[in-house]
């Protein structure tokens, strides 16, 4: 049925200590974000590996900033700009609408012959087709003008991006069951997303006017170096638990190698890919009271709400330059409170010695929210 798992590259053994309980991960992560992992990662029927470190990863790139990202910007923009109701699509969409039908037909066919991997590939393709859609129409400016068109606009790119994610809940139904049948709820569905059928499931059955529900984050992001040490902490936890009921002294669990020292202060590309780096549109700026260097600004980086970040960049640039600039943000850093203004995000700036920070830019047109990799 299956091949062999790997933990961390080396064979499981309980005499060495290297293995794993789902126990651990479930407490952490949920039994989605498991089955996920292993259904994604490891092709069905080969050998495959896994650590602690690619499952967190994972967890965070697919699910936390992917789909969970996703069905809670869409949701929340419907509920601010729509009533809370699923708006009428105005003849939108078309390119998004052609790939989820062939994604629909694809990933079920891929479901039939055992290839899960393959179709989350094509699912998630999906998705990151609506991320680019959503970026490229901007809904957020849409709804601030008055016009009948951008009206009409605004209302097809979300009910485009709401179409492609009930679909996507109804084709993760038997991967992420819990997962799906929240987000299903959350678009106000019906039902439970595995009574679709899939050669029953089409573009456009999304009702018109249908109210959504309770907005909630259905993979809240977690921090990759708590978690792990989270799951090793219970996982030595369960070791000893079961050794004492046996009435045997447990060994010690055996520990991961730390990572070589890389010279020069290099870091690993998976050090770096931890950082997230988005591409910003200043939508106001104003100086800080009572601090000369300190400017605050509310920056798009295509969420639903501006984000309040706080930068030293004031003598160098004046609130008048910065509203209208496109910025680099780095976006997942915690927040902290700056002269009491929470700032939630840095931009990225060259410092020159004795010098003026000079803000990283573009010389091509990059769109509001693109990742920089």
């Amino acid at each position: 049925a299956h091949g062999w798992l790997l933990f961390e590259e080396s064979k499981m053994s309980k005499s060495r200590g290297n293995i794993v309980r789902t126990e651990t991960i479930l407490d952490v992560l949920g039994a989605d974000a498991l089955r996920y992992f292993l259904l994604r990662e490891v092709v069905f029927g080969q050998d495959g590996s896994f650590s602690f470190d690619a499952l967190v990863q994972r967890y965070n790139a697919d699910l936390a900033n992917g789909l969970g990202n996703l069905a809670s910007r869409t949701l929340t923009m419907i509920g601010k700009y729509c009533g809370g109701a699923i708006p009428n699509p105005a003849g939108g969409g078309a390119e998004i609408a052609r790939l989820a039908q062939e994604v629909i037909a694809q990933s079920a066919a891929c479901f039939e012959s055992f290839e899960f991997s393959r179709a989350l590939e094509s699912i998630w393709a999906v998705q990151a087709a609506v991320d680019r859609y959503i970026v490229e129409h901007k809904p957020w400016e849409l709804a601030e003008r008055e016009d009948a068109e951008s009206k009409a606009e605004l209302g097809s790119v979300l009910y485009t991006a709401a179409e492609a994610v009930r679909i996507a809940s109804a084709l993760l139904y038997p991967v992420l069951p819990a997962s799906a049948e929240k987000i299903w709820r959350q678009l106000g569905e019906s039902g439970l997303p595995g009574e679709v059928r899939l050669d029953k499931l089409e573009w456009g059955q999304l009702a018109v006017g249908q109210k959504i529900g309770k907005i909630e984050a259905v993979f809240p992001r977690v921090d990759k170096a708590e978690a792990i040490q989270k799951m090793r902490e219970l996982e030595e936890q369960v070791t000893r638990e079961q050794a004492a009921m046996m009435g045997k002294k447990p060994e010690a669990p055996a520990k991961p190698a730390a990572p070589a020292a890389l010279a020069d202060g290099k870091i690993s590309i998976d050090e770096f890919a931890r950082v997230d780096l988005r591409v910003g549109l200043v939508k106001s700026a104003e100086r800080v009271k009572g601090a000369d260097k300190l400017l605050h600004m509310m920056v798009d980086i295509g969420e639903p709400e501006p984000r309040s970040i706080v930068a030293g960049i004031a003598l160098a640039y004046t609130p008048e330059q910065m509203v209208g600039r496109k910025v680099v943000i780095v976006a997942n850093l915690q927040p902290r409170k700056l002269r009491g203004i929470e700032s939630n995000g840095m931009i990225v700036a060259a410092s020159l010695e004795n010098g003026a920070p000079i803000l990283a830019g573009f010389l091509e047109d990059v769109p509001v929210g693109a990742r920089l990799k």
